[in-house]
């Protein structure tokens, strides 16, 4: 009995201390990692929290860990959410919930098994960041709220393509100014809905003249003698579509669509073409832009014939630093095409807030679901 007693009591101390059963790495390694990531973000915590958000690091770790393992070629890393559960991450950064069978009809099959794709005639590469068609990375807080970015980014695009003026357009302006047209502020909204409140109020506000603050406003602020931009109308993509979405890529410029970004993958993406397996085409929780798309070579990918090497890795194309395990891809793809997509949450989260995400892989994360795009 005392024994025993002793061994629960061991194993008390070691939880209590922060051990983990199994644990993928030393404790020391651990602490290193997560005080140079507290360093990085400027984190502080309450002594309650610390141990908390320690534990929910440790558990990140390890994902990142198993998931780079595995050879895929998409990169996860401890970015800024990584002291985030995913429950956590869900609640406060995704705001664009629809279902596209019920907001489009669309029963998430690709469309190109069933109908073949378009003629192949547009270029096989297109980056309207590149062209100026794009705006800074933004960053939104924790207010689900991406509805509004996604709307403002297609929109300054739309503009700059017809004036040759890249003007940033204000998202408070419609967090605030459009409930009526069914948006719920940082409780989620639709880029549409966003759309028709622009071409109803007959324009947006600039950014520097209705700044964003990260929460719902009591009232609408909107002064018709600040627009920055107009909209004539807007188009929505055929649903399930991705050659179509390629299309009103390299004809009209940057395209706004909701995504399947729920996953632990997406919330700790780092670098990478972003296949997710387990995404759902129709179930959809997040607002972004995609400004272009491209081919990725296998070794842009990341791939390396040594297998659960840690290491930190700097990514000079990016600026930005990893912490990754090598491995070896062996999925046997020699190039991966993907869609460039701008993302709403700061320069610190995946290649300097742009993502990566598999192009022509049946729609993966709903990608050409739910895509609009506006006309100046």
């Amino acid at each position: 009995m005392r024994l025993l007693f002793a061994l629960l009591l061991i194993i008390f101390i070691n939880f209590s201390a922060g051990y983990k059963i199994n644990s993928k790495f030393t404790e020391q390694q651990y602490k290193t990692a997560f005080t140079e990531w507290t360093i990085k973000h400027g984190k502080q915590y309450e002594n309650q929290e610390f141990g908390r958000r320690y534990g929910i690091f440790k558990d990140n770790m390890d994902y990142v860990h198993d998931w780079n393992s595995k050879g895929s070629e998409t990169v996860l890393g401890l970015n800024i959410f990584a002291d985030l559960t995913n429950l956590e991450y869900q609640k406060y950064y995704l705001g664009t919930h629809v279902n596209s069978l019920l907001h489009r009809g669309y029963d998430g099959r690709a469309l190109e098994e069933i109908f073949g794709s378009d003629d192949g005639r547009n270029p096989t590469s297109v980056d309207w960041n590149k062209k100026g068609a794009v705006t800074p990375i933004k960053d939104q807080g924790q207010c689900g709220s991406c509805w509004s970015f996604s709307t403002t980014g297609s929109v300054e695009g739309a503009h700059q393509i017809k004036t040759g003026k890249l003007v940033s357009l204000s998202e408070q302006n419609l967090v605030d100014c459009s409930g009526a047209e069914g948006n719920l502020g940082c409780d989620g909204g639709l880029m549409d809905n966003a759309f028709i409140y622009i071409i109803q109020n007959k324009g947006i506000d600039t950014e520097s003249s209705y700044p964003y603050k990260a929460q719902s406003g009591t009232k609408c602020l909107f002064k018709p003698t600040s627009i920055g931009a107009t909209l004539s109308g807007y188009v929505n993509i055929t649903a399930g579509s991705e050659s179509q979405l390629e299309t009103a890529v390299a004809k009209n410029g940057p395209v706004s669509v909701a995504i399947d970004a729920s996953h632990n993958s997406f919330q700790l993406y780092s670098s990478g073409v972003y296949y997710e397996p387990k995404c759902s085409p129709t179930e959809l929780d997040h607002g972004v832009l995609v400004v272009g798309y491209g081919v990725a070579k296998k070794d842009e990918n990341n791939a390396s014939p040594n297998k659960h090497q840690i290491r930190i890795r700097h990514n000079d194309d990016f600026g930005i630093d990893e912490i990754v395990t090598d491995s070896s891809s062996d999925d046997g793809r020699k190039t991966s095409q993907y869609w460039l997509v701008k993302n709403s949450w700061g320069v610190s989260w995946g290649m300097q807030g742009f993502i990566q995400m598999s192009k022509n892989r049946k729609n993966n994360c709903g990608i050409a679901s739910c895509a609009s795009y506006p006309t100046a």
